[in-house]
């Protein structure tokens, strides 16, 4: 991979923002940007639901132009037919047994990731297919206590980038960081925080400096 998107998913411990819940895409874009604006970002994953590949495949280009303004990979939620329509950088997958024919639909030049929940099995297996980087942990559920030892064992033994998920706040992110993961995948923490997308973004990168 070259340009950006290698920028954004292959340095640092940095924070990878998932888009929220009937993301309204026109009313979003302002929070999108005033969260990137804030730093620290490297991926905005964009989550369609079925009913909604039209829509996005007609409006994503606002939300595309702010994360390439800010060097952030745009990722799509497991949709590789929308991915390819609308250029994205890459393809988050949900089941990492499909990192295989994903791999062969996107070509060596977009990103391919995959949630591998707690299994190092797995985690193993979408490496080996071809993901460039996998993810721990259950997207809308807090933190297991397994999820910091998965990690660590990750990011002690493998090259392959590593992102922390679920519903982490600031504190949680902050661990993930401290046991080895290169990304941490927030959604409500930078959202829903009550001064704003920048301030949600602004404590998270200060509790991973402080870890």
């Amino acid at each position: 991979m070259t340009g950006p998107a290698e920028e954004s998913i292959e340095t640092g411990c940095r924070l990878y923002l998932v888009s929220p819940e009937d993301l309204d895409g026109e009313r979003f874009a302002p929070d999108l940007e005033a969260a990137l604006s804030a730093g620290g970002s490297g991926a905005f994953l964009l989550r369609p639901a079925p009913s909604m590949t039209q829509k996005w495949r007609e409006n994503a280009t606002p939300l595309q132009q702010i994360c390439a303004a800010f060097a952030v990979a745009f990722l799509v939620q497991d949709d590789v037919d929308l991915a390819l329509a609308i250029g994205a950088d890459g393809v988050h997958l949900a089941d990492p047994g499909a990192v295989r024919h994903a791999r062969a639909r996107l070509g060596a030049e977009r990103i391919l990731g995959a949630s591998c929940g707690h299994s190092r099995h797995a985690a193993m297996l979408a490496g080996d297919d071809g993901a460039d980087y996998i993810a721990f942990g259950e997207a809308s559920r807090a933190p297991a206590p397994a999820l910091l030892e998965l990690v660590t064992w990750w990011s002690e033994l493998f090259v392959l980038p590593c992102l922390a998920e679920g519903a982490l706040d600031a504190a949680d992110c902050a661990r993930a960081a401290r046991a080895g993961a290169d990304f941490v995948g927030v959604r409500d923490a930078v959202w829903q925080h009550p001064d704003g997308p920048a301030a949600g973004v602004r404590a998270i990168r200060e509790a991973i400096a402080g870890a």
